[in-house]
């Protein structure tokens, strides 16, 4: 959200601030309960006092944004030019956390919605904010295999360039050869180890921009929609990083590039 005076403002009030230890040989850590504030406002006052009061939050430092909320002992990548052509070990933990929490059977996670890197070390809850900026709730289709190949096909057919719409990934691997035309670049997608069966219903992750047929991906606007998270993704990153540092994500072959 960008306020009146260009400053970004981040929607959350901090909350339930306290020092745990996760386990006797690891950092202490500090605790942080983020109560993310409602986005859609009907009232012009309303929006008004809402800047007003996000403007002092950043002007003073009132959100703790610099607070360590784990650690990594990898560098997190979400290069732009990476996250939007390749499998990296950040969109990996995004879409691994997603798939975790939601139950399902696939993640995906347009890279365009990736925005940042984190730094080897501590990660603060500022770094964290900063990887999913937008807050997106998270919903839970059902798909179709063919539906989902689709939906693969469309998220390599810019390869090599680099574009929002590449697609990371959890529960699925698949392989693509670039040198193929756009629309039948796909040659192998295994689920759950298993290969894809075309008319077979799968549960998949996402957020609501994809789910909404964001980036074009249109083949998701009528999908069966059965379940909604309780928090949004950057909620579900905190809370997933607080619980589980450190982190060691890595690369792990779920993008293939065949020649």
């Amino acid at each position: 959200m960008y306020g009146a005076f260009g400053l970004t403002f981040r929607l959350y009030v901090i909350a339930d601030v306290r020092q745990t230890i996760p386990k006797p040989e690891r950092t202490a850590f500090t605790d942080v309960e983020v109560l993310p504030m409602k986005r859609n406002f009907r009232s012009n006052t309303k929006k008004l006092l809402v800047v007003a009061l996000l403007f002092s939050m950043v002007t003073f430092g009132a959100a703790g944004l610099d607070t360590v909320i784990g650690e990594t002992g990898l560098m997190l990548n979400g290069m732009r030019e990476h996250i939007r052509s390749q499998e990296t070990n950040l969109g990996n933990l995004v879409t691994d956390v997603i798939r975790e929490r939601m139950g399902a059977d696939i993640a995906i996670y347009n890279g365009g919605g990736i925005r940042a890197s984190a730094d080897m070390g501590e990660i603060t809850l500022e770094d964290a904010m900063d990887i999913l900026a937008f807050q997106n709730d998270v919903v839970t289709m059902r798909l179709s295999g063919a539906k989902l190949l689709e939906a693969l096909e469309y998220a390599v057919s810019s390869y090599p360039q680099a574009s929002g719409k590449f697609l990371q990934v959890s529960g699925i691997r698949f392989y693509f050869n670039p040198e193929r035309s756009a629309g039948s670049r796909i040659t192998k997608v295994l689920v759950g180890g298993s290969e894809l069966v075309r008319d077979r219903n799968y549960t998949v992750a996402t957020n609501e921009f994809l789910a909404a047929g964001g980036d074009d991906y249109t083949m998701f606007v009528d999908a069966e929609q059965v379940d909604m998270g309780d928090v949004h993704d950057q909620a579900m990153f905190i809370q997933y990083i607080q619980q589980n540092s450190p982190l060691f994500p890595t690369v792990e072959g779920r993008i293939v590039v065949e020649r």
